[in-house]
């Protein structure tokens, strides 16, 4: 299959965490480093740069992408980045997303890690559906698996060769959550700032596969099988 991955920002002065504004998108031969600035993927009204697949899949799926680093300035706790599953290209939308927080926080670091976070109603309120953490450490590698409703969360931390669940028994933190949501659905790396647009967040993310398929793959004949589109000024 051949994979289009394009840029859309999602929120404005009115995100959470706001105001939001779209960083640079730059795409390397085996993925993209991403940015925003301000905004949040929490509340009502999300604010986040959303780096997706073009086309909207649908059925029971698993996507594998790593995290190489994730940094903020000014440094701040709440930057998130991940995938995120959305039922609409739309701040208000349905949606799934598993939660990494940065590394050049040292509270974000020891605290914060990994969790998923889900909205099923458009446009209402978001919170944990899982509420699994992770302590992080960088590259970090994620696996998400989509079963029906149903979505289980993994980690790596030796780029995929063994997986852990986010899941902590003891404290009753679970590595999957429940969202509705109808085909098709569009796939795809969300990041936020936070800080009440005051903080910039930027994250490294490559090696991303859909079912066992290399979404950055280059063909025999060494063309890229993608076109890319760009964060144009808005």
């Amino acid at each position: 299959a051949d994979f289009e991955w394009v840029v859309t920002p999602l929120g404005g002065a009115d995100s959470e965490q706001g105001p939001y504004e779209p960083g640079e998108v730059e795409f390397l031969d085996n993925g993209f480093i991403t940015s925003a600035t301000g905004g949040d993927i929490w509340s009502n009204k999300l604010g986040c740069t959303y780096v997706h697949l073009k086309d909207p899949i649908k059925g029971d799926f698993t996507i594998v992408y790593t995290i190489e680093e994730h940094t903020t300035d000014p440094a701040t706790t709440w930057s998130k980045c991940g995938v995120m599953i959305a039922q609409e290209l739309d701040p208000m939308t349905p949606y799934i997303f598993i939660q990494s927080t940065c590394s050049n926080h040292p509270e974000a670091l020891n605290d914060k890690g990994t969790k998923i976070i889900s909205r099923p109603d458009k446009g209402g309120a978001a919170g944990p559906g899982s509420n699994g953490w992770t302590k992080l450490k960088w590259p970090v590698t994620y696996k998400f698996v989509r079963k029906g409703d149903k979505f289980t969360a993994s980690v790596s931390f030796d780029r995929g060769k063994n997986f852990e669940s986010i899941e902590d028994k003891p404290d009753g933190k679970l590595d999957n959550s429940e969202v509705i949501l109808k085909d098709p659905v569009y796939v795809g790396i969300a990041i936020n700032g936070h800080n009440a647009g005051q903080t910039t967040g930027t994250a490294t993310v490559t090696n991303i596969f859909l079912n066992d398929q290399d979404t950055f793959a280059v063909e025999a004949g060494g063309k890229l099988t993608t076109t890319w589109a760009r964060v144009k000024a808005q």
